[in-house]
């Protein structure tokens, strides 16, 4: 059994981080933008089990249409299954909070152990979300499963993994998709192929609003109605575009600002944030500078169990020491991606 010295029991310690575990990953949050805005948008969604994410798709039209020259004419009846099964894996993943009794006989005092608790926990659920906001951004981390939106076969992470799930591409979107979607070949459905542009090397504004208009005629069934609700920029394309806006940039209501306090300026339906893990390493369109994103065709699934939860301390056999561990369950899915845009090469 391990010497506790502080004499605080595990309830006690735990009970504790319980407490302040909502408010931590507030703040938290508001550090990785795509998870952030989908949490206070209500967008991520939950699940309770299951061996995959089944998300329903629609690829065709169900019913064929009848001309009634004279009113007389047969209606054709002939239907066909408008939907497909899009099926995402999700990844479990897990970060321990670990105290040794040696820092608890150095920290002396319930209050001093405690507030190392406190520091370690925060630490470790830092530690953890700016992991899975990298993957959902970028990719490349060692649970590829979660999914990414990074599709861009040009970028530096995409090219080294050789994956081809990511969700956006750098494709025309003329042209045929060559990334599945849960599975799915995307081919020429408008729906399942994102838009594109690239910026060539300068942003101009209508870099931007070409995408937007064009993923405006491509709503998602069910949605709120809003176009991009999120749009992730590099910092050096959000500076980009900043100078191009000069006086004429509007900031969101002090609600929307991040946690450290810097602001998202609107745009589209939603807001424009920089967004450090975007994958920029790349030359020319191998750079992700905007990542345009509605919220209602890409979507986080988390477990209910594993929403980065605490599991409380327990005794380390054999150890003396205590730990715990924060728990993620979930995988990044998309019923439609022609809502969302991809903006290449707007790095100043």
């Amino acid at each position: 059994m391990p010497i506790t010295l502080s004499g605080i029991s595990n309830d006690i310690l735990s009970t504790t981080i319980y407490e302040i575990r909502d408010e931590v990953a507030e703040g938290l949050f508001e550090t990785t933008p795509f998870l952030s805005m989908s949490r206070k948008l209500g967008k991520i969604k939950s699940f309770s089990g299951g061996y995959k994410l089944v998300v329903p798709v629609e690829t065709k039209v169900h019913s064929q249409v009848t001309v009634l020259d004279s009113g007389w004419e047969a209606l054709d009846l002939s239907v066909q299954d408008f939907t497909e099964q899009a099926e995402y894996d999700w990844t479990r993943i897990a970060i321990p909070v670990l105290i040794s009794g040696r820092e608890e006989a150095e920290n002396s005092g319930d209050r001093a152990v405690i507030d190392l608790a406190e520091a370690r926990f925060k630490n470790a659920m830092s530690a953890l979300m700016r992991q899975v906001n990298t993957q959902i951004v970028k990719g490349g981390t060692t649970f590829p499963t979660l999914g990414s939106l990074n599709g861009n076969s040009g970028s530096t992470t995409v090219a080294a993994s050789g994956r081809t799930d990511g969700l956006l591409e750098a494709i025309d979107p003329a042209a045929a998709a060559t990334n599945t979607m849960g599975g799915l070949t995307r081919g020429l459905i408008p729906g399942l192929r994102n838009q594109w542009e690239t910026a060539g090397g300068t942003l101009a504004m209508a870099d931007l609003y070409e995408v937007e208009a064009k993923a405006s005629t491509l709503l998602p069934a069910g949605g709120d109605g809003g176009r991009f609700h999120l749009t992730l920029a590099s910092p050096n394309a959000y500076v980009a575009y900043r100078n191009l806006l000069f006086d004429k940039e509007r900031y969101v209501d002090a609600k929307t600002l991040d946690g450290n306090g810097v602001a998202s300026l609107a745009f589209s339906s939603g807001i424009i944030a920089p967004e450090r893990a975007a994958d920029v390493s790349a030359a020319g369109d191998g750079r992700n500078s905007f990542m345009m994103l509605n919220l209602d065709g890409v979507q986080l699934h988390v477990h209910n169990g594993a929403d980065f939860s605490f599991s409380g301390f327990e005794n380390i056999s054999g150890y003396d020491g205590r730990y715990g561990r924060i728990l993620f369950m979930g995988g990044l899915t998309a019923n439609h991606i022609g809502s969302s845009a991809l903006v290449t090469n707007a790095e100043a």
